[in-house]
């Protein structure tokens, strides 16, 4: 298989160590500068249950650098107008179809007869007939939430059960009265723009990550910021900024308690640290928005707070996502298929596992129309 491939031995064991190293390694092997490794460290490990050090985190780093955003591989960028904007063009390309869009409708259920999906019912006790489904939620909450445990093989109950969905992520939103003012660099200008990672060293986010481990909110945790602001003027008023920070790490058990106080008093930490580096940073804020894995569980759905769906290790890519025997994008509920980040080629905004998925709808349709009409040549 690997040789229709074209990969020879020499590049399957590149593979394979890829595979299964850890982002520290793998950054050693390229780089000496602890600030370059700690900063590029930060694609391995983000929204991920594991630190720089973990067997499987190159696999992550390397997930993260296969986009582009129009500047070629490994780039990224901002949609204009913020995430919700990309949900609204979305929504206008699908009615552009003749699709209905409904907002505030959560399914309560999928119903499914004889193996065979029907439709959902939703909140409130509406109910939509169908004969294909397709579900990008989680799937806990697809398979053992809005489908019953005994309507799916225990086999496949158990894969789901032991689906790894920690997190540790908490997500700050700062409104700010002027750019921050970093003394590295100082004044304002387009590399405020870019990634702003607060990440001294790789050993600085082992830390934090084994803080979290033992059951502790970091002491010095790490951030990815960025400032949309700098170049998209449409998010606020004219003369402020938005200053948007995903942080690591907190214990992942906080997925089942809200923890307020120890969240604001994470999230000081966090600003602290950013204010050593931009002392004009504190006194800049005028609101800030904490969310903590228990917000994203309960408000977004994000089991665990995982930005992904589930974790990004080794025992659950490929094929094992979101379980052995059902990585293309079919379930055991006949035309009920999913599409979520839990499937693979998620996570990441790429739109990959929608598309993959739509394939696998039309080659189903494709066999149905074949076999009706041999069925139809058969009779005659």
């Amino acid at each position: 298989a690997w040789r229709m491939r074209g990969l020879d031995v020499p590049r399957v064991g590149e593979l394979t160590r890829l595979m299964t190293m850890s982002a520290w390694n793998l950054l050693d092997d390229w780089f000496e500068s602890p600030q370059i490794k700690g900063a590029l460290a930060v694609d391995g490990i983000i929204g991920t249950w594991a630190g720089p050090a973990t067997p499987g985190t190159a696999y992550v780093l390397m997930h993260h650098e296969i986009g582009d955003a129009g500047l070629g591989l490994s780039s990224w960028g901002y949609p204009r107008g913020g995430m919700g904007a990309v949900s609204d063009a979305l929504k206008g390309s699908a009615e552009e179809f003749g699709a209905e869009v409904r907002t505030n409708a959560p399914v309560e259920r999928i119903l499914q007869k004889n193996g065979r999906v029907t439709g959902v019912v939703l909140l409130g006790g509406e109910e939509l007939e169908a004969d294909l489904v397709v579900a990008a939620t989680h799937p806990r909450i697809t398979f053992l939430e809005q489908l019953g445990r005994e309507e799916l093989p225990d086999e496949f109950v158990g894969s789901i059960e032991r689906w790894n969905s920690r997190s540790g992520v908490v997500k700050i939103n700062l409104a700010l009265s002027e750019l921050p003012d970093f003394t590295a660099d100082p004044g304002q200008g387009d590399h405020l723009g870019g990634a702003i990672e607060l990440a001294h060293s790789i050993d600085y986010i082992e830390e934090a990550f084994q803080d979290a481990r033992r059951g502790e909110p970091a002491r010095r945790p790490f951030s990815d910021g960025v400032i949309p602001t700098v170049f998209d003027r449409t998010l606020c008023p004219e003369g402020y900024h938005i200053m948007s920070l995903f942080t690591q790490w907190v214990p992942h058990e906080w997925s089942q308690e809200p923890h307020r106080e120890e969240l604001e008093a994470y999230a000081n930490r966090v600003i602290d640290g950013y204010g050593e580096l931009a002392p004009n940073l504190k006194r800049s804020i005028l609101h800030r928005q904490v969310l903590g894995p228990y917000d994203m569980e309960q408000d977004l759905g994000l089991i665990g707070g995982n930005i992904f769906h589930g974790e990004l290790s080794a025992e659950q890519l490929f094929h094992m996502r979101p379980a052995p025997g059902y990585a293309d994008y079919r379930t055991p509920i006949r035309g009920l298929y999913q599409a979520s980040s839990a499937t693979h080629a998620g996570g990441g905004v790429c739109a990959i596992p929608a598309y993959n998925c739509v394939r696998e709808i039309r080659r189903d349709r494709r066999r149905a129309r074949l076999k009706e009409r041999l069925t139809l040549r058969n009779r005659g």
